[in-house]
């Protein structure tokens, strides 16, 4: 989990470039804020598993309430940008980011090497 993190956030920079060429620096800033409401809660269950590493049995309980967590946070974090930022925010380039930086753990961790066979 700790290698995804800086990937993510190479990720989302790259992703951040690219709408800044097609919308500007609003659409850059809303794809800096789709992705950092992805990668901040993924920092905090990254702190929850290092907190539980000494204990076997609590870091399975942990994984787990980690991931509940990064989800109820994510949602929040995207609220929040919505009900301060939504005369300015520019939608796709906030879902593109969020989406990139968020399923980049599939492409990376979850690699399917012999997909349908």
């Amino acid at each position: 989990m700790n290698q995804i993190v800086p990937l993510q956030v190479i990720v989302l920079l790259i992703i951040s470039v690219v709408c800044a060429l097609f919308s500007g620096l609003p659409g850059f800033l809303s794809a800096l804020a789709g992705g950092f409401s992805y990668i901040v809660p993924t920092l905090v269950a990254v702190l929850l598993l290092k907190f539980s590493r000494r204990n076997p049995e609590l870091q399975s309980s942990m994984f787990v309430g980690g991931e509940v967590l990064k989800v109820v946070l994510s949602l929040v974090s995207m609220l929040v940008v919505f009900a301060i930022w939504h005369r300015s925010l520019v939608f796709y380039p906030f879902l593109l980011a969020f989406l990139g930086v968020s399923h980049l753990v599939f492409l990376v961790l979850l690699r399917v090497k012999h997909y349908g066979r």
